[in-house]
């Protein structure tokens, strides 16, 4: 199954993931690449991660770690509570929870994070491709 990341590997690079099958819960570590291109323009002295990088960055964690083509259908909330500046927060933490719906999406619950910051939270609905 090709997940088709854009940014892995690039962008950033999986550290750690912690898995609690239990309650469908995923803490993915990522480490941003703060000499992405991405950032010269985003802002020229004052590098941010783009919110759109930080939807599609919780597309390629959920792909990867469920295995399957995702596309975004619903995005009920989206609030950016913080800017992620790479040069300061090198590490950050995706919580993920996930569960599957009567059609066969997945409602995903997620807060980005590093220590006590929280950069984003997010609720959305996901379908396979």
């Amino acid at each position: 199954m090709k997940t088709d990341p854009k940014f892995l590997n690039d962008l950033y690079v999986i550290k750690d993931i912690r898995e609690e099958l239990a309650s469908n819960k995923f803490t993915v570590l990522i480490e941003l690449n703060s000499n992405h291109p991405i950032f010269r323009g985003h802002f020229p002295g004052n590098p941010v991660l783009p919110g759109v990088c930080t939807v599609q960055i919780i597309k390629e964690l959920l792909a990867n770690l469920l295995k399957r083509n995702l596309n975004l259908k619903k995005a009920g909330t989206i609030k950016y509570l913080s800017f992620i500046n790479p040069e300061i927060n090198r590490l950050v933490s995706f919580d993920l929870q996930v569960k599957e719906a009567e059609e066969g999406q997945l409602i995903c619950n997620v807060s980005v994070f590093h220590e006590t910051t929280v950069f984003c939270s997010f609720r959305g609905e996901w379908a396979e491709e």
